[in-house]
């Protein structure tokens, strides 16, 4: 959170301008936020359901073949 002292309020960075400045007034007060950049632990817990997703498929892949045979 930013503090606009013109304002008296706090603003999310991500309500911030493209300059960085307050919606209200356009005093700069912080860098503008970089948007888009998906943080390390997302990829993290994606990888890991694909893998179990994965492994789950073959598991019910086997257990129709044992099936059908």
């Amino acid at each position: 959170m930013t503090w606009c002292g013109q304002c008296d309020r706090d603003f999310d960075i991500g309500l911030l301008g493209e300059d960085g400045g307050c919606p209200v007034c356009g005093q700069w007060l912080a860098k503008p936020s970089r948007g888009g950049s998906v943080p390390w632990h997302f990829w993290v817990v994606a990888a890991g359901a694909v893998l179990y997703l994965g492994w789950r498929a073959l598991q019910g892949i086997i257990w129709v073949v044992q099936q059908i045979i």
